[in-house]
C-alpha cells in the first residue's frame, strides 16, 4: 500500500475503503484505491495509513468499525483528516454519515472524497446540503438492497431452499462458485467436531462434563470456532473467536441438528404440514431430546467445572494475596490481575502498579512446571514491566 509517514503538514490523510462483500467487483478495492489516491492528489495530501474495513456493511456505524473507528476515536495517533472513494464507503446511513463527518469538522480535521472538489466544508450551507443529500441516497440505495434481501428471504423460504448462513456441522453445495446453493449436506469436519461433544455430555454420569467444560476443551484444543470454521471455509482469514458455552448448548439442542429448514429458531412448516428438511440430521430425536435434558439447568448444589482458563479462581496476588480476575487488554492477550486496589481493599493499596500477567504465559509455566505443588511465579507490572523476583507475584 502506497503510504508515507506522519508530518505535520496539515494534509496527512487516512485512506478509507470499504466493501460488504470482498466479491463485489463494482466497488473492487483496487477501484477504491485508485479514486482515494486521486483525491488525495487533488489537495496536495498524502496517504499515512489505510482504514480497510472488508466483509463489513455500510449500515455499520463508523465509529464502530474495524479499522475505521480507532482513527476516528483518536485511538491510533495524530492525522488531518480521511479521504474516501465516495460518500456510501464512509457510511450508508444518513444520520452516521453526518454524525461521523461534524466529528471530523470539529476536530478541525479535513473530510476528502472522491468527486467532490476539496475537503467537504460544513461551514458552507450548500456542501453541508449536498453532503446530506449524498448521504441520504446512499441510505436510499441501502434500503433497496436489504428489501430485496428480504424479500429473496422469503421466497426461499416458501419454497425450502436454504439463504442464510449454513448451521454448523452442515455446509452448502453449489453447482458452480458462483451459483445458488444446491443442496446442503453434513460437513465432515465440523460434523464429527460437534457429534463428538455430544457424545462426550451424554456418555458423562458425573456431571462434570457440560458445555462450558467442552467449551474450554476446544478452545485449549485449538479447534476453529464456529465462526472461523465458515470463514476459512469460504477462504477469509479466522479472527480467532472462542467456543461459547450457549452457543454449544443452541447447536445441540436447536432443531436445525435434526436437519430442517429454519426461521426464527423454529422449522419451516412446508404445504404438507410437516417441516422442511433440507439435510441429514446429525442425531435423531431421541438424541436430541437427551441433549435436551442434559445440558438443562440443574440445582443440586454442587457445581461443575466452568471457565475459560487454566487457572480460574487459583491464581491470587503475590503482594495482597487476593484472588487474582481476568482482565482484558486492548489488543493483547487477556491477563490475570489484582483489582484489589481500585476495589477499596486497604491490604492491597501498596498494589500499583496493579500485578497482571498474560494468560497464555502463565498457564504456560504452570503446565511446563515439573512440581507437584507450584511455587510462586513471576508477575508481570503494568504497562508490560516483568516484576522483579520477589516484588509482583502469581501464585496457586
Amino acid at each position: 500500500m502506497i503510504t508515507s509517514e506522519y508530518d505535520g503538514c496539515g494534509k496527512c490523510l487516512v485512506g478509507v475503503r470499504r466493501l460488504s462483500r470482498l466479491k463485489d467487483s463494482t466497488n473492487s478495492p483496487e477501484k477504491q484505491l485508485d479514486q482515494v489516491l486521486s483525491a488525495v492528489a487533488a489537495v496536495g495530501g498524502h496517504v499515512i495509513a489505510w482504514a480497510d474495513d472488508w466483509e463489513v456493511s455500510g449500515a455499520t456505524d463508523p465509529m464502530a468499525r474495524p479499522k475505521l473507528g480507532p482513527w476516528l476515536r483518536d485511538e491510533m495517533g495524530p492525522y488531518d483528516g480521511i479521504a474516501g472513494s465516495a460518500v456510501d464507503r464512509i457510511g450508508r446511513n444518513q444520520r452516521d454519515v453526518l454524525n461521523t463527518a461534524y466529528t471530523v469538522h470539529e476536530f478541525g480535521r479535513l473530510l476528502i472524497t472522491y468527486g467532490h472538489e476539496g475537503p467537504w466544508n460544513l461551514d458552507d450551507p450548500n456542501d453541508e446540503m449536498r453532503l446530506s443529500m449524498e448521504s441520504f441516497g446512499a441510505q436510499m440505495e441501502l434500503r433497496a438492497i436489504q428489501k430485496r434481501n428480504r424479500d429473496e428471504t422469503k421466497r426461499a423460504r416458501a419454497a425450502g431452499q436454504p439463504k442464510q448462513k449454513n448451521r454448523y456441522g452442515y455446509q452448502f453445495v453449489r453447482l458452480h462458485p458462483m451459483s445458488k446453493v444446491d443442496h446442503v449436506e453434513l460437513d465432515p469436519v465440523a460434523a464429527l467436531i460437534i457429534r463428538d461433544v455430544a457424545q462426550r455430555i451424554l456418555a458423562d454420569e458425573t456431571g462434570m462434563v457440560t458445555v462450558h467444560t467442552e467449551a474450554v476443551r476446544l478452545n485449549r484444543a485449538g479447534v476453529l470456532s464456529p465462526a472461523d470454521h465458515r470463514s476459512v471455509m469460504y477462504g477469509r482469514q479466522p479472527k480467532g473467536t472462542l467456543w461459547n458455552p450457549k452457543a454449544i448448548k443452541r447447536m445441540l439442542t436447536s432443531e436445525a441438528s435434526l436437519g430442517y429448514l429454519m426461521h426464527d429458531e423454529r422449522p419451516v412448516i412446508g404445504p404438507d404440514g410437516h417441516a422442511v428438511r433440507i439435510a441429514p440430521a446429525l442425531w435423531d430425536h431421541a438424541t436430541r431430546d437427551a441433549l435436551i435434558a442434559k445440558t438443562a439447568a440443574k440445582r443440586t448444589g454442587a457445581r461443575a467445572p466452568k471457565g475459560e482458563h487454566l487457572l480460574s479462581g487459583l491464581a491470587f496476588c503475590g503482594t495482597c494475596g487476593h484472588r487474582l480476575w481476568v482482565a482484558s487488554r486492548h489488543k493483547q492477550n487477556n491477563a490475570y490481575g489484582c483489582s484489589a486496589r481500585v476495589r477499596g481493599i486497604p491490604a492491597s493499596a501498596h498494589c500499583k502498579p496493579a500485578p497482571t500477567m498474560s494468560i497464555p504465559m502463565l498457564d504456560e509455566l504452570v503446565t511446563r512446571c515439573p512440581c507437584t505443588t507450584h511455587p510462586p511465579v513471576t508477575g508481570v507490572a503494568a504497562g508490560g514491566r516483568e516484576a522483579a523476583s520477589g516484588d509482583h507475584t502469581a501464585h496457586e
